[in-house]
């Protein structure tokens, strides 16, 4: 992953903080369910079930393959977010952050879901890469 931060990032994908002061991703929290704001354009709701389903099958996935389908997500994100997400399917575009986003914690060596804390993952258009910022509280 990149060390330097891109000098405009072409999206973000943020997990907010369990003490948010957005109303909506508390209750998305309270749920038992991971909030990701998409861009600051879109919040969504990974589904429980559905984060460890997808956890449980990047951890049996090759560094190489996680790489690819990483880059993959992040490249059709972009394209999409460039585009207009007005005129996207949404849930293609959910689907490809919450790939992204996994894939990047699991690359970046979050053990588990339970792990996964505030952060920020930046898109290196220019590297086709992301990058991770994590909040410490």
């Amino acid at each position: 992953m990149p060390t330097a931060l891109p000098d405009a990032p072409a999206f973000t994908l943020t997990c907010p903080a369990k003490d948010s002061p957005d109303r909506e991703v508390r209750e998305i929290r309270a749920r038992g369910n991971l909030p990701l704001m998409i861009d600051n354009r879109l919040l969504a709701e990974i589904l429980q079930g559905d984060l460890v389903e997808s956890w449980e099958t990047a951890v049996n996935l090759p560094a190489a393959a996680l790489a690819d389908m990483s880059k993959l997500a992040g490249e059709r994100l972009a394209s999409v977010l460039e585009d207009n997400i007005g005129s996207a399917d949404l849930t293609d575009v959910v689907s490809d952050a919450a790939v992204l986003f996994l894939l990047a914690m699991r690359r970046a060596g979050v053990k588990s879901p339970d792990e996964i804390g505030p952060c920020t993952l930046l898109w290196d258009e220019e590297r086709h890469q992301e990058l991770i910022l994590k909040r410490i509280k």
